[in-house]
């Protein structure tokens, strides 16, 4: 009861809109959705992308009526800025059920008929799009996942002015210092380093600062380097990290607005890091993932585990103290706007989605492809 008083007491509450509810499904606690697949009835299988968009969107609304200067990054999810083709196979299989086909039905395919005039595949989701700033792209130079962004996508970025920031895990420093010079010729600021682990847990030696930028930073559009650190494991105390990021003559910081993801940063605190080492103003944003809840989190409850309460749903595979959500649940929902909305009024510049690529979880376990 302390620990949950204390949680209140540092978070104001922030409601979402309704989102529409999924079919409750018992589900036993050794299942795996990315092995195994479950029959769920068909006229319940709802929209997870649609719905994933929505968190976000209600997100940016509320971002905009409080302040419209606060940035919103997105950490994956690009597959949400367009009309997909799975959406448009949903569609197909509702409006082919309300036609009288069953899933079991021999004929169900000579009764899918689609509408006169179809969203097409790949068309933008504007509402989507316009409730965020920009995108943070991963290993477009180093690592497995290199290679030019689709065109469709970068037109979608140019057409609607989002900007993009990067991070890159190389495997030597002569790789990492290829990624830095590609990505600012093409004006992508980029937090570079040689951590395939993907730790984020480490501040590089200032005197190795690529594009050192003595200019006071009120945009994302002048940032010419960054540094992510979203793990203070290395750290015994938060002044102590504070006063390590305070050494830092950076562009923009994101990182974890907790120190050992349980003991929150002060207005004081954001203040005192949005000063480079050299005193020029530069931005600072949070990480918050929004379909991820860590068993180390202030908001969670010691009776609380796998399916109970039932929106707690699968076990992460990358994350050992984490648990996949069901993003639209209301319960989880009101958590995630406590901790936006906290984290606005902190004073933090922006903040950076993660945890959006989840509602690929959810359609790998239902049945209509």
């Amino acid at each position: 009861m302390v620990k949950k008083a204390y949680f209140y007491s540092i978070f104001v509450f922030f409601a979402f809109l309704a989102c529409p509810k999924a079919q409750e499904t018992s589900i036993p606690d050794d299942f795996d959705p990315l092995e195994e697949r479950f029959k769920i009835e068909a006229a319940y299988i709802p929209n997870y992308r649609e719905m994933m968009r929505d968190v976000v969107v209600a997100l940016g609304q509320y971002a905009r009526e409080n302040r419209p200067e606060f940035q919103i990054i997105i950490d994956g999810g690009f597959d949400l800025l367009t009309r997909g083709q799975w959406e448009n196979d949903l569609d197909d299989l509702h409006r082919a059920e309300m036609a009288g086909a069953q899933t079991d039905d021999e004929r169900f395919l000579l009764k899918l008929f689609s509408p006169e005039n179809p969203v097409p595949v790949g068309a933008p989701i504007r509402r989507y799009i316009m409730a965020v700033n920009g995108v943070l792209l991963t290993n477009q130079i180093c690592g497995n996942a290199k290679g030019k962004p689709d065109p469709e996508f970068e037109k979608i970025i140019k057409d609607y002015g989002l900007s993009v920031i990067g991070a890159e895990h190389c495997s030597s420093i002569k790789e990492k210092n290829n990624a830095l010079l590609a990505l600012a010729k093409k004006e992508i600021p980029v937090h570079a380093d040689t951590d395939l682990n993907k730790k984020f847990d480490s501040i590089p030696n200032q005197t190795d600062l690529f594009l050192e930028n003595p200019n006071n930073i009120d945009s994302l559009d002048k940032v010419r380097n960054m540094l992510i650190m979203t793990n203070t494991r290395n750290f015994s105390d938060k002044d102590l990290w504070l006063q390590a990021l305070g050494n830092t003559n950076y562009d923009l910081l994101i990182i974890e607005p907790f120190f050992k993801s349980n003991i929150p940063l002060t207005k004081e605190d954001v203040k005192q890091i949005q000063a480079k080492k050299l005193g020029a103003r530069r931005l600072v944003f949070a990480v918050l993932n929004v379909a991820v809840a860590e068993d180390t989190r202030l908001y969670w409850e010691k009776s609380w585990k796998t399916n109970e309460p039932a929106w707690l749903r699968f076990q992460s595979k990358t994350n050992p103290a984490g648990v996949i959500v069901d993003y639209w649940n209301p319960a989880w929902k009101r958590i995630v706007g406590i901790y936006f909305k906290s984290i606005m009024d902190l004073g933090f510049d922006g903040i950076v989605l993660q945890g959006i690529d989840e509602h690929k979880t959810y359609e790998r376990i239902i049945p209509i492809n």
